[in-house]
């Protein structure tokens, strides 16, 4: 198995390149330590025979083995520099590092759907883990710097000026990071987002039933996931379903990102007398946003902006990819997925095609707890002639992060011409309580702007909910 050989090898050779490293100790430190868990896989696939090695995972193993070499590249680089002019660029090492581990991170998601993973491998490539890690290294590095500087021989004019430019580079550090964090992921679309076979998909838990389709949680390769199980399909050729699922995957590659909810794939099973259409996706263990607001009313307001800044990543993810801004079209607090750790995931957008090719329309027997006028925008609601646009879209979100922020429903009770009454012909704002911090008091109140123009984008919320986080971690 000559990959899993080279890989190994690659392995190897960074270890004894690490011995040599400079500077950003801590960083390589760091990395080195997260490829030595990886390896604990690769180890055990090393011991199976030849055979056993799919087409995917062998993809999935030679993109791993070029981000083994980009790391090695990586720690020589930094074995030939002096320690302080390398740091005074740190933001483009911070960006080095983080493309390196992100990639890592991806081969470690790869290979816990194709393999069975250990929970160690699992949660050291946690992107949320990762991002944490890499600030508190960066951290350190700045630390073990100011101490240099202090014990160096230099006047005290020239330690001043490099100091204030340690500053300037921890100013930089968000910036660096929100880029990151907007970039598409790039090494595992090909493996996660499959056609999967029933045998595959395990521990079957009823969920909820609905009118059109049965959710459950399930186990794929030991990973949990939801399975969205269809009933009486409108289409039955599974051709047709595949080629649509084909379309909409290629597509949605682009989205890929923590904090919109991960496809992997879709279930055709042909054994019965109709075909039978499921679509697996990430597991989110509790539920919608809207549910976690109802269940727990007490959420600190650390969690809560931590929900708000997660759900406008989310956004931002959707709203800039491409040239054209891809518009979601139905913001609300249902259409947000949190997982363990208060992790925010958008839904609601994926597989729409191929979705309504099995879903059969029915009548609405029960009255929604929340009227959708609730988060048109007082435009919308002056016609239905109306384009929805970005600035549309900006006002949904405002009403989200306004439940976010209340843990209340939104225009509770109203009906679509009574919110239409108080919104568009009154200017009328539900209000936030008096404890909501200034910061994100101030956020809702742009998104929620009569005037379209006035209205924030998303990246613009990103950046403000990101200084209300670094703020509230401290404060509150």
């Amino acid at each position: 198995m000559d990959t899993v050989k080279n890989i190994l090898g690659a392995a190897q050779a960074i270890y004894a390149q690490y011995e040599r490293v400079k500077c950003c100790k801590c960083q390589s430190r760091r990395l080195v330590e997260r490829i030595r868990i990886l390896m604990r896989p690769i180890k055990t696939l090393q011991a199976q025979p030849t055979k056993t090695v799919s087409p995917q995972l062998e993809g999935l193993l030679q993109k791993l083995l070029r981000s083994l070499e980009k790391a090695k590249r990586l720690l020589e680089k930094y074995s030939h520099q002096n320690w302080m002019q390398k740091f005074l660029k740190a933001s483009e090492a911070l960006e080095e590092f983080s493309n390196v581990n992100e990639q890592l991170s991806d081969a470690a998601e790869g290979l816990s759907l194709l393999l069975q993973v250990e929970q160690v491998v699992k949660e050291s490539f946690q992107r949320d883990v990762l991002r944490q890690e890499n600030n508190k290294d960066f951290e350190a590095d700045r630390v073990l710097l100011e101490e240099m500087l202090r014990n160096s021989k230099e006047t005290r004019d020239g330690v001043d000026n490099i100091q204030c430019e340690v500053k300037q580079i921890q100013g930089k550090l968000d910036e660096v990071l929100q880029k990151l964090d907007a970039r598409p992921r790039t090494s595992t679309a090909d493996v996660e987002t499959i056609e999967i076979e029933k045998r595959l998909l395990t521990k079957w838990t009823l969920l909820k039933e609905f009118e059109s389709h049965v959710l459950y949680k399930g186990e794929y390769h030991k990973f949990p996931v939801a399975i969205k199980v269809f009933k009486n399909p409108v289409i039955t050729s599974t051709q047709k379903v595949r080629d649509l699922f084909r379309k909409e995957i290629k597509a949605m590659k682009r989205f890929e990102s923590p904090h919109i909810l991960r496809m992997y794939g879709i279930c055709i099973d042909e054994s019965g007398p109709s075909p039978e259409f499921s679509i697996v996706t990430e597991y989110c263990e509790k539920g919608s946003l809207r549910d976690v607001l109802k269940k727990e009313p007490d959420l600190s307001w650390r969690i809560r902006i931590q929900m708000a800044l997660h759900a406008a990543n989310g956004l931002y993810r959707l709203h800039q990819t491409g040239d054209k801004s891809q518009l979601h079209g139905s913001i609300n607090s249902n259409m947000f997925l949190v997982a363990e750790g208060y992790s925010v995931k958008l839904s609601g957008f994926e597989l729409s095609q191929t979705e309504s090719s099995l879903r059969r329309k029915h009548k609405e027997k029960k009255q929604k707890e929340i009227s959708p006028s609730a988060y048109v925008s007082p435009q919308g609601l002056t016609s239905v002639n109306h384009i929805y646009d970005l600035p549309s879209e900006i006002y949904s979100f405002g009403i989200v992060l306004w439940e976010i922020a209340t843990g209340k429903t939104p225009f509770r009770g109203c009906t679509s011409q009574e919110i239409h009454q108080k919104v568009y012909k009154e200017g009328y704002q539900e209000p936030l309580g008096e404890d909501c911090p200034a910061g994100l008091r101030e956020v809702i109140h742009q998104c929620r702007n009569y005037e379209p123009s006035k209205r924030p984008s998303a990246e613009g919320i990103v950046d403000s909910l990101r200084s209300i986080s670094s703020v509230t971690t401290v404060t509150l």
